[in-house]
């Protein structure tokens, strides 16, 4: 599943070929690669869960499609509204983000590029990561055990795509992969992780690639409002007894 992740991703990039990621075409291009991606994905976790001899897919943590419906809503808000609070924080500290760009464009961009990144890479990503490979890993290992090797496994997968990653990408990867693999043991709803991740990805490409976005403050500040302060958050609400539980 690994193996044929990085191989679509990879080709994905290379067939895009764009020298402005931020263009129109380049996000539609996203969107297209991400629906073929996505699909892909799937099939393989069908085939491999029917292949398995378990019956459903709730093994690789879907619930119901209201209950996932909430869980994907849940994770979206529990990140976005911590970074936005430090955002603000930040601004009254005299570090302001600000739209950069008329209103139409903004929006029309931001819902682009929410598309591309749940199809391109949240769906496929966290359906792997925190899907299947949690769900093989839980059948041999404790807990800890498979919120451990996952993330040592996606950390290990985003430095491979990327050719290379500095220590503080490595940290950022490994806190991702950690709080996404502990949403998806403690709602036991893989779309948890997925609406986490779309919201992250979506805000951080939004913040450091595109131009319709201003921020003030170093790129130091932006990361701890859009990574240490939410993922924290998210660890600790997330622990909290109650919140965020589907199985019940």
């Amino acid at each position: 599943m690994i193996g044929v992740l990085v191989a679509a991703l990879l080709l994905a990039v290379a067939l895009a070929n764009s020298s402005d990621p931020t263009s129109y075409g380049s996000l539609r291009t996203r969107i297209l690669s991400g629906l073929v991606i996505s699909g892909l994905i799937i099939a393989m976790l069908l085939a491999l869960i029917r292949c398995s001899g378990h019956r459903g897919l709730d093994v690789a943590g879907f619930t119901t499609a209201v209950r996932d419906l909430r869980a994907f809503c849940l994770g979206f808000i529990a990140w976005s509204v911590p970074a936005a609070a430090t955002f603000f924080v930040l601004a009254l500290l005299g570090s302001p983000l600000q739209v950069a760009a008329p209103s139409a464009e903004f929006w029309l961009v931001l819902l682009l590029l929410f598309f591309a990144v749940l199809l391109s890479e949240a769906i496929p990503e966290e359906l792997v990561f925190r899907g299947y490979v949690s769900a093989v890993l839980a059948e041999r290992l404790s807990s800890w055990w498979v919120i451990g090797v996952q993330t040592a496994l996606f950390v290990a997968t985003a430095v491979l795509l990327r050719g290379g990653a500095n220590p503080l990408d490595v940290s950022l990867f490994a806190a991702m992969g950690f709080v996404l693999g502990y949403a998806r043991l403690v709602t036991g709803s893989v779309w948890t992780a997925v609406g986490i991740h779309v919201a992250f990805q979506t805000a951080s490409q939004l913040v450091f690639t595109h131009s319709i976005i201003k921020f003030d403050g170093s790129p130091e500040l932006a990361m701890i409002a859009l990574g240490a302060v939410p993922f924290t958050g998210l660890a600790i609400l997330a622990s909290v007894p109650g919140i965020g539980r589907t199985r019940e």
